[in-house]
């Protein structure tokens, strides 16, 4: 407790306890875990707003993903943390996933994409469209596509921009419905994330 004036006033107040930051190993790696993971699904942001979206009734599409992927998707102790990418979550629910998703570098800045059009199975349905995820963890840069092709397209080309000529990269998948005017509220509007991968764009 410390004495002084006040408009005149003689008072007492109390003396804030200092902040502590004691940065313990527990700590360190949660610290760690949480930027390392933020940092990756900051790059996919916009696929985990609508991945995410139906796993946001008391927090945010970000916040769910964040702790889905923290819980399953990080490998390793401090500070030796990484991602495993074969894990990772940009989308959870129920609709079904393409058949047969395949893809190959088709030249140093396009990835061409092939699969079984499905549009017959339970929930699936032929306007249902693609998202996909590009990540270069050496960068720690991303790049997204929302809805590129559809469904029964069975097939496309990803073209990336100029600067990403090269790079390995990490390659992810979804399907969403447009049932409902493009409105994601349900886990039966969104398919699991399909991780194709790391590729090599260097292919001419």
């Amino acid at each position: 407790m410390v004495g002084s004036k006040w408009k005149g006033q003689n008072v007492m107040r109390v003396i804030p306890a200092s902040v502590s930051n004691p940065r313990t190993p527990r700590q360190l790696n949660a610290r760690s875990r949480f930027a390392l993971m933020g940092h990756f699904l900051s790059t996919q942001r916009r696929l985990v707003s609508a991945g995410f979206k139906a796993y946001a009734e008391n927090s945010t599409a970000f916040n769910a993903a964040m702790q889905y992927n923290l819980a399953y998707a990080i490998t390793g102790e401090y500070p030796d943390l990484s991602i495993d990418f074969s894990q990772v979550k940009l989308s959870m629910g129920q609709l079904p996933v393409p058949s047969g998703m395949q893809a190959v570098v088709s030249s140093a800045l396009s990835i061409t994409l092939s699969w079984t059009d499905n549009s017959s199975m339970s929930l699936a349905n032929s306007s249902d469209l693609l998202m996909v995820g590009v990540y270069d963890p050496e960068t720690g840069t991303g790049y997204t596509e929302l809805g590129i092709l559809k469904r029964s397209d069975a097939g496309g080309v990803l073209t990336l921009p100029d600067n990403w000529a090269g790079r390995m990269v990490e390659l992810f998948l979804f399907m969403v419905s447009t049932l409902s005017a493009g409105e994601i509220h349900s886990k039966e509007m969104v398919s699991d994330t399909l991780y194709m991968g790391n590729l090599q764009l260097t292919g001419e």
